[in-house]
């Protein structure tokens, strides 16, 4: 009996520790300011409070930068990456930004971690 309260104890423990919280901040395309949420759990993505099934790809790596992958919603299958390191981007010569990549159907974005 404690081997199986053990078990799901850790399981449970995987799936929340599986789950982050990334705040948008900056559009990589239309170079600018942005804000909304992005939520990333075991199965759920949810974008600025819509939810959508999430199937995990896999990851790529692309430039030295390694991302994981992600298939959401229904029907039209949707498109999520982010990666699993931060980066430091260099706008100009006074900014540079830091935080994650992520894209969301071929739109790229900034993000700090906040959980």
């Amino acid at each position: 009996m404690k081997k199986i309260i053990l078990l799901l104890v850790l399981l449970v423990s995987a799936i929340a520790v599986n789950a982050a919280t990334y705040r948008v901040k900056y559009d990589v395309q239309n170079q600018r300011s942005t804000n909304f949420t992005v939520s990333v759990g075991y199965d759920r993505l949810t974008i600025n409070q819509t939810g959508y099934s999430l199937r995990s790809m896999g990851t790529i790596t692309s430039s030295g930068i390694t991302f994981d992958s992600y298939a959401y919603g229904s029907g039209s299958n949707g498109m999520f990456c982010v990666s699993t390191t931060s980066i430091s981007i260099k706008k100009d010569w006074l900014t540079t930004l830091s935080g994650y990549v992520i894209m969301i159907d071929n739109k790229a974005y900034l993000a700090d971690k906040i959980n």
